[in-house]
C-alpha cells in the first residue's frame, strides 16, 4: 500500500515538475507550431556571378549581381551604333531566365512599336548579349537551386 502511494506521488510530482519548468522557461511541450508555409514567389538568394560569390552580406551580393548584369548589357549595347529617324526615349523590358544549373536564356522582350520599327536588330543584340553571359551560381530556395526569371528594364535614348 505504501509502495502504491509512493509511486502515485512520484508520477504526480514528475508531471507537475515538467509543467512547472515549461512555464518557467517559456516552452510548451504540447503546443509546438510548425511553419509549413513556403512563399514560392521569392527566393532566399538571388543568382550570383562567380565574382560576387565570396561576398558575405546578402545585400552586397545582390547589388553585385545586378550591377554586373547591367554592366554586361551596357557594354554589349554600346558596341553597336543605331541609326534612327527621330528622337527615341523608350524602355525595353528584357525577361531573362536563369535555370537551376545557372544557364541564362532569353524569356522575352517587351518593346514598343517605335523600337521595333527603328531598331529591328535590337532583339538579336540582346539575345547575343544573353548568350555571352557567364554561367551563374543559381538562385537558392530552401537550400535547393531553382530557376528564376528577371525583368531587366533597359532605357534606350537615341537622337
Amino acid at each position: 500500500m505504501i509502495l502504491r502511494v509512493f509511486f502515485s506521488l512520484l508520477i504526480v510530482l514528475t508531471l507537475v515538475s515538467c509543467d512547472f519548468s515549461a512555464k518557467r522557461i517559456g516552452f510548451s511541450f504540447m503546443k509546438t507550431e510548425i511553419d509549413t508555409l513556403i512563399n514560392y514567389t521569392k527566393v532566399d538568394e538571388l543568382p550570383v556571378f562567380p565574382e560576387c560569390k565570396n561576398l558575405i552580406d546578402t545585400d552586397k551580393k545582390n547589388r553585385c549581381f545586378i550591377n554586373h548584369l547591367y554592366n554586361h548589357f551596357a557594354d554589349s549595347l554600346l558596341k553597336h551604333t543605331f541609326g534612327v529617324s527621330g528622337y527615341v526615349d523608350e524602355t525595353v523590358i528584357v525577361r531573362i531566365k536563369i535555370d537551376a544549373r545557372g544557364n541564362a536564356s532569353l524569356d522575352g522582350i517587351q518593346s514598343s512599336d517605335l523600337i521595333k520599327r527603328d531598331i529591328p536588330k535590337l532583339d538579336s543584340i540582346i539575345n547575343e548579349s544573353i548568350a555571352t553571359l557567364p554561367i551563374f551560381f543559381p538562385a537558392i530556395k530552401t537550400a535547393i537551386p531553382v530557376s528564376t526569371v528577371f525583368e531587366l528594364p533597359i532605357v534606350v535614348k537615341l537622337k
